[in-house]
């Protein structure tokens, strides 16, 4: 089919690239994690309504960078956005060594999904894009996450898992933002129907889909049209650029407007319902719900 070659294309260039030198045999970085974030400044206390009924929970991201900064910062905006005890597990390998499969075949980082999931607290998974297996296999198989998830559901049944599309990294290698996200949107789909074939191999069991890269291409579609006054540069500063470097790492818009991503994901809160985000002179939110409504959210 068309679209699981599409899915072929996306997947290599989604993994993370052939390498991220600076991260991918970092000890230190690699250790498991209970993290809390400072990205998102709070300049009001105001929270969204009926926050009060939505419970906190604990979320283990295990995955490359292109998903740490939101896991990161999903602290903060839960807390931002009214809800308590939000509890962020995370397991850390750089690049292509943070894909389902690298993670599960590494004996070590394995020990670390295990260690963060024995005591049956987590609530929801998240993985991110993509293994080798689901690459060679056209979007069919991932063993690794099959073994994940059924870990996980014996130490708690009720898990639920989310598996994130992220963007292209590489940024300079195309030429506009309708070049760079061409592969990934319509590989979405693909992703989304491996998703659902998976939830089916398991019974219905929920395994949702987000793609916190739109709001990524969403943010270089206002920067090229100069709608973005927040950003100087493509790839420059974390405060005023898109991009840290030519990887393709997240700035501080990027981080916090894929955050609501996630965050609609995982608690199902509509940007738009939570007070503005004042760190900005765009409002991230409206930038976020286009990117939710281009995916079908």
């Amino acid at each position: 089919m068309k679209k699981v070659a599409i899915l072929l294309i996306l997947l290599v260039v989604t993994c993370g690239g052939s390498s991220e030198k600076t991260v991918a045999i970092d000890t230190a970085a690699n250790e498991v994690r209970n993290v809390t974030t400072t990205s998102t400044k709070i300049i009001t206390s105001t929270t969204i309504k009926n926050s009060v009924d939505i419970d906190g929970l604990t979320v283990l991201y295990a995955g490359h960078s292109f998903g740490i900064p939101f896991a990161q910062n999903l602290t903060k905006l839960a807390e931002f956005s009214g809800i308590e005890g939000h509890n962020q597990r995370i397991v850390f390998r750089g690049g292509e060594n943070g894909v389902p499969q690298a993670m599960w075949e590494n004996p070590i980082v394995k020990s670390e999904i295990k260690k963060n999931l024995d005591d049956g607290n987590v609530d929801v998974v998240i993985l991110i894009c993509c293994s080798e297996e689901l690459i060679e296999s056209r979007g069919q198989n991932d063993q690794a996450i099959v073994e994940i998830i059924e870990y996980a559901l014996s130490k708690n049944t009720e898990t639920k898992f989310g598996l994130a599309m992220p963007w292209i990294d590489f940024p300079n290698n195309y030429k506009d933002v309708n070049d760079h996200r061409s592969i990934t949107d319509m590989g979405y789909l693909a992703y989304r129907e491996f998703a659902k074939s998976l939830s089916k191999q398991f019974n219905d069991l929920e395994i949702f889909t987000f793609y916190h890269g739109a709001a990524v291409y969403e943010l270089r579609k206002m920067f090229e049209n100069g709608k973005l006054q927040d950003i100087k540069t493509l790839i420059g500063p974390k405060r005023t650029s898109i991009f840290t470097d030519q990887k393709g790492h997240a700035g501080d818009i990027a981080i916090d407007t894929g955050t609501l991503i996630w965050l609609k994901a995982i608690y199902d809160i509509n940007p738009m319902d939570i007070p503005n985000i004042e760190k900005y002179e765009s409002d991230i939110r409206e930038i976020a719900t286009r990117a939710l409504r281009l995916t079908g959210k």
